[in-house]
């Protein structure tokens, strides 16, 4: 290669992750898009993920899918409770 032709360098990307906090933004407004997200049910993949990666950094296996309930938890509606 000649001075002239010179290979460009190689960007790198850090990979898309909905969970994170853009800090180039104002921190209020991301945490509340956050907060948003979480209540709305978003980015369901994203937290399985997460909470998988969590538990083997911590020798942990998980007991069963959060989208079972647990059998010894009775579910009450709130408007029969007196």
């Amino acid at each position: 290669m000649t001075k002239d032709k010179k290979p460009k360098p190689v960007v790198h990307s850090p990979p898309d992750d909905p969970l994170g906090i853009d800090t180039d933004k104002d921190f209020n407004v991301e945490a509340r898009r956050i907060a948003r997200d979480a209540i709305e049910g978003r980015h369901q993949e994203a937290v399985e993920a997460e909470i998988a990666a969590a538990l083997r950094r911590w020798g942990m296996t998980p007991k069963r899918s959060t989208d079972d309930p647990d059998p010894g938890e009775e579910i009450v509606d709130p408007k029969k409770i007196k």
